[in-house]
């Protein structure tokens, strides 16, 4: 893992590194997103419409991502998914958040196609929460393919009328300080939480699908 300034979230709350993980891990997990599991459509009203990673004890974010009938999961793949819950790893995100964090939760893979996107929204869920990660596996992506994550600070949130089925309150927010970040194949982009900042991603145009892993650690 690269080597970090402590704290470095707290001057800067969302930061990328490139070629995070070795390049044949990177491939394998490519493949895995793609070809590999089977995913469930998540919709929340007309803001958010994306497919996650299905797991078969019917939980949304615990127990293994399901696979197709006949897949073969790689060893690396296995292993890669396995560093994100790492002491490591959570030790790593912990010297960037400048405090100690906690494995909550394995990551989960979503699948984004043309007209997909994710509204603005804070994953505070949880008062806890504390920073979160989005692995992307987007290979030669440009803006034009639309996809982009979008970070800044709140400066208003709008409750909009919520689905009976919806299981969290819709809104529509505001923010200022915008930040963009194009979808860049084997990047990890870190993000610290908390209720001034939203993130979302904004609509897939082009033809391809948009795959990445997503998690949140929690402070200890």
């Amino acid at each position: 893992m690269p080597e970090v300034e402590e704290g470095l979230l707290r001057r800067e709350p969302c930061t990328r590194f490139e070629d995070f993980l070795p390049a044949v891990v990177a491939d394998a997990l490519e493949l895995e997103l793609a070809d590999g599991l089977v995913y469930e459509r998540v919709e929340l009203g007309e803001l958010t419409a994306q497919w996650r990673g299905r797991r078969p004890l019917g939980d949304v974010y615990f127990g293994p991502m399901q696979r197709r009938d006949g897949w073969s999961t790689a060893t690396c793949v296995t292993d890669a998914l396995a560093f994100f819950e790492s002491a490591g790893f959570v030790e790593w995100l912990g010297r960037l958040a400048g405090e100690e964090l906690e494995f909550l939760r394995p990551v989960t893979a979503y699948r984004l196609e043309r007209g997909d996107r994710i509204c603005l929204h804070d994953d505070m869920s949880d008062p806890d929460h504390a920073v979160s990660v989005a692995y992307n596996l987007s290979r030669d992506w440009t803006s034009v393919d639309g996809g982009c994550t979008i970070f800044g600070s709140v400066t208003g949130i709008t409750p909009l009328p919520t689905p009976v089925d919806s299981p969290i309150p819709l809104q529509r927010w505001e923010i200022t300080d915008e930040e963009v970040f194009v979808p860049s194949f084997n990047s990890l982009l870190v993000m610290k939480l908390g209720q001034e900042f939203a993130h979302g991603v904004d609509e897939v145009t082009g033809s391809r699908p948009r795959l990445s892993l997503v998690g949140i650690y929690g402070r200890r």
